[in-house]
C-alpha cells in the first residue's frame, strides 16, 4: 500500500466466522475512521483462531486510519499489529510496530495508550529472552494503567506478569500476581472484560500448579506434588465454566496440555492421554506456534508410557519451531528437558551435546538482546530521520513502513520483508522451494578481534557474496535473518539442484579474499538447506534450521545434507 494508491476498503476480503455485530459495524461505518474502528475490532476477535488474518485485518485498519487522518486509530491499530506479531514470532515487526505507536503518541498526546504499546512491548522482550527488561516495562504498564484509570490494561499488564513469572520459573511470584488480578476482576462491571480475564487467570493458576507439582516431584516431596497436582485440576474445573461462558480455543488447548501434565503428575496415564489428544487435536486448528505446552505435554506422556524415542521426536519438533524463531527461553526449555531425558535413559554422551547446545545458544541470545537493543534505537533513528523527511504523520508511517522491510547493515530483505514477499513464491503450493540457512562460523571470534565494526563489514561482505550467487536465480529471496544468520529461498526443480546452491553459496564464502575488509582472518559459512512444496514452507524452513545446527555439530564450514 503506497500513499499514491489509496487502500480500497471494497477490495477487502473479510474472514467468514465474525460475528454478527461486527460485520454490522462495518456495513454501518460512515467513513475510513469507522471503518478502521471496525477493522480493529475484527482483528482483536481473529486472534484466537488465526492470527495471520488478525494480522491483514490490522494492516488494513491502519492505512484506513491513516487515509482518514485519524492517529488515535492508527495508533490502536499499531497495538494490534504488535500484539499479534509478537504471537506470530516476529520480534522485529513488533518492536516496528511498538516504536511508531510511540511516536504518535507522543506527537497526539494519547498518554492513555501508553500503557497498551508498552505492554506489547514487553511481549516482544520476552520472546528474545530478555526477562528482565520485560519485567520492566510490565511494572511500568501496570503503573502508567493505574494512573490513566483503564481496568482492561491494569488486567493485561497482570496477567502478563503472571505470564512472565511461570515462564520464568517462578509459580510462587506467578500465583502472587494472579491473585492481585482476581482482586482487580472483583471491582470490575465490564463483563467483556471480566470474562477475559478469568480466563486468563485460571490458565495460568493452573500452569503455576504444574510448576509446583513439578518441584515437589523432583525435591523428593509426594505429599506436595499432589496436593499441587490436585489444586491445578480444581482450577482447571473453574476454566471450563468460564470457557463455556467465554470461550476461547487458545486458552482450551494450553487448559487441556495443563491437565494432561497434571494427571501425568498424578499417575493416571489415560486421563493424561485424553488430555494431550484433545490439546493436540485443538492445536493443529489454531494458526499459532508460540505456545510449547502441546508437544512438551506429548513428550512428557509417551516417556511415562515408556517410548523416549517418540518423546525425543516430540521435543525436537518443538525445538525446530523456536529455533528457527530464536526464542532462547523456550529453547533452553525444551533443551533441559530433552538433556534430562538422555541421563535417565543413562546416555550421557547425548544428555553432554544437548547441554552444550544449550550453552552455545545462550551466548547466540545474548548476541540477539544486543541487537535488539541496537535495533531499536535504529527505528527511533528512522522515524527522527522520517519527521524530518515528511510532511505529515501519515508519510512518515509509511517512509518507516519501506525501510522496515529492509535490513539497515546489508540492505538485503529482514525478516519482514521475508515474509511478504513469500506469498509470490508459494502461490503454486505445489512448486518445489529451497530454503537455505547461511551463518557465519565462529562468528564472535570476528566480533572479538576487530571489534562489532570489523562483524558489520564481515556482514556486509557475505551480503555481497550471497547476492553475486543469485543471477541466474531472479525469484529467489535473500534476507539477513538476524544475527550472523542468512536465508535464502527460492524455487527448484529437486533436491540436487538445491544442493548445488548451498554448495556454490559456501564455497563463495570461504574461496573469497577477506584480507581488505578483515586482516588476518578468513571467513567460512555453514548451511543447512531443505526442499519442499510451497505448500510446506514452514516445514522446510524448520528442517533447514535444524540441518544448519547439524553442519554446524558436524565440523562447520560445509553444508548439510550432504550429495548423495
Amino acid at each position: 500500500m503506497s500513499a499514491s494508491a489509496p487502500f480500497d476498503a471494497g477490495t477487502l476480503r473479510l474472514p467468514e466466522n465474525l460475528p454478527p455485530e461486527l460485520l454490522r459495524q462495518w456495513q454501518s461505518a460512515a467513513d475510513d475512521r469507522e471503518r478502521a474502528q471496525a477493522l480493529t475490532g475484527m482483528a482483536r476477535f481473529m486472534r484466537d483462531s488465526s492470527m495471520r488474518a488478525a494480522q491483514q485485518l490490522g494492516e488494513a485498519a491502519l492505512e484506513l486510519a491513516m487515509q482518514a487522518g485519524a492517529p488515535e486509530e492508527a495508533t490502536l491499530a499499531l497495538v494490534g499489529l504488535g500484539f499479534v506479531a509478537a504471537h506470530l514470532n516476529q520480534p522485529d515487526r513488533s518492536q516496528e510496530s511498538v516504536a511508531r505507536a510511540t511516536e504518535l503518541i507522543h506527537e497526539h498526546g494519547l498518554s492513555h495508550l501508553r500503557s497498551s504499546v508498552v505492554n506489547v512491548r514487553a511481549l516482544t522482550q520476552m520472546l528474545i529472552g530478555d526477562m528482565n527488561s520485560a519485567r520492566q516495562d510490565l511494572q511500568e504498564a501496570l503503573s502508567t494503567a493505574q494512573q490513566e484509570g483503564d481496568p482492561g490494561d491494569i488486567g493485561n499488564a497482570l496477567v502478563n506478569l503472571g505470564w512472565l513469572a511461570n515462564s520464568a520459573g517462578d509459580p510462587g511470584e506467578a500465583l502472587h500476581q494472579l491473585n492481585l488480578l482476581e482482586e482487580h476482576i472483583h471491582t470490575l462491571s465490564d463483563a467483556d472484560i471480566i470474562h477475559d480475564l478469568n480466563n486468563y487467570l485460571h490458565e495460568n493458576r493452573a500452569a503455576a500448579y504444574v510448576l509446583l507439582a513439578r518441584r515437589a516431584r523432583d525435591r523428593g516431596r509426594p505429599e506436595a506434588a499432589e496436593q499441587a497436582a490436585r489444586q491445578g485440576l480444581m482450577v482447571l474445573r473453574a476454566a471450563t465454566a468460564s470457557l463455556r461462558t467465554h470461550p476461547s480455543l487458545t486458552t482450551e488447548v494450553l487448559c487441556h496440555a495443563h491437565e494432561s501434565a497434571l494427571h501425568l503428575l498424578l499417575g493416571n496415564l489415560s486421563g493424561a492421554q485424553q488430555a494431550a489428544d484433545r490439546a493436540a487435536a485443538m492445536n493443529s486448528d489454531l494458526d499459532q506456534q508460540l505456545y510449547i505446552e502441546v508437544p512438551m505435554c506429548l513428550a512428557e506422556l509417551h516417556e511415562a508410557q515408556g517410548d523416549p524415542a517418540a518423546a525425543l521426536a516430540d521435543y525436537h519438533r518443538a525445538l525446530s519451531i523456536v529455533r528457527s524463531q530464536k526464542r532462547h527461553r523456550d529453547t533452553q526449555v525444551i533443551l533441559r528437558a530433552m538433556a534430562a531425558l538422555h541421563e535417565r535413559a543413562g546416555q550421557y554422551p547425548q544428555a553432554l551435546q544437548v547441554l552444550r547446545d544449550a550453552l552455545q545458544d545462550t551466548q547466540d541470545a545474548l548476541e540477539r538482546v544486543n541487537t535488539a537493543a541496537q535495533r531499536h534505537l535504529s527505528l527511533a533513528h528512522d522515524l527522527q530521520q522520517a519527521r524530518q523527511d515528511a510532511s505529515s504523520w501519515q508519510d512518515r508511517l509509511r517512509h518507516a513502513e519501506t525501510q522496515a522491510r529492509q535490513d539497515p547493515l546489508t540492505g538485503l530483505l529482514n525478516r519482514r520483508g521475508l515474509e511478504e514477499g513469500l506469498p509470490a513464491l508459494t502461490g503454486n503450493g505445489d512448486a518445489l522451494l529451497a530454503a537455505l540457512f547461511l551463518d557465519i562460523d565462529h562468528f564472535k571470534r570476528v566480533n572479538d578481534r576487530h571489534s562489532h565494526a570489523g562483524g558489520d563489514r564481515a556482514l556486509q561482505g557475505v551480503a555481497q557474496v550471497l547476492r553475486a550467487q543469485l543471477t541466474r536465480w531472479p525469484h529467489a529471496l535473500l534476507a539477513r535473518y538476524g544475527g550472523e544468520e542468512f536465508v535464502l529461498i527460492t524455487p527448484v526443480t529437486d533436491a540436487a539442484q538445491a544442493h548445488a546452491l548451498a554448495e556454490a553459496c559456501r564455497r563463495a564464502v570461504a574461496a573469497h579474499d577477506w584480507t581488505a575488509l578483515l586482516p588476518g582472518t578468513n571467513l567460512t559459512a555453514s548451511v543447512g538447506y531443505a526442499v519442499e512444496p510451497g505448500e510446506r514452507l514452514p516445514e522446510a524452513l524448520s528442517q533447514a534450521d535444524e540441518h544448519l545446527y547439524r553442519a554446524k555439530r558436524a565440523g562447520r564450514n560445509r553444508v548439510y545434507p550432504p550429495s548423495d
